[in-house]
């Protein structure tokens, strides 16, 4: 795949913004033409609903990878209902998940360094990838 480049308006800001704006173009047109052909190449051969499947096809191996995902509707009732009951094993199908909010740690560290300065060597920060948008 290759993009079309700027022709030079001697800005260099303006080209790398109008080189941007052609590659993220050929980005999604390759991405629209790859899931075409990913419908397919399932509408011939249909993927298990869970796991994997490999064939052998013009000399290509080609692996299709079913997956189901799976979402609490309400944990809170979920853990209610869970409470007290004998699974097997001892296996109980819920998880108490314990995550930083980021949100409060942003806070603290812009608000109160010293709560900030104990809590930060359970936290690492770092920058996020930045993130460009172009209008035209």
């Amino acid at each position: 795949m290759s993009a079309v480049l700027a022709i030079s308006t001697t800005n260099p800001l303006e080209d790398a913004v109008r080189d941007l704006v052609a590659a993220k173009r050929a980005e999604d047109a390759a991405t629209k033409a790859r899931v075409a052909i990913e419908e397919r190449i399932l509408a011939r051969h249909p993927a298990k609903a869970e796991g994997s499947e490999t064939i052998e096809v013009g000399g290509f191996k080609l692996t299709t990878t079913g997956k189901l995902t799976y979402k609490c509707d309400d944990p809170k009732a979920l853990a209610e209902f869970c409470a007290g009951k004998a699974w097997p094993g001892g296996w109980v199908p819920v998880k108490t998940e314990v995550k930083l909010d980021e949100t409060g740690a942003k806070w603290l560290r812009a608000n109160e360094p010293g709560l900030w300065a104990q809590l930060a060597p359970f936290v690492t920060v770092k920058p996020a990838k930045t993130s460009i948008t172009v209008k035209v």
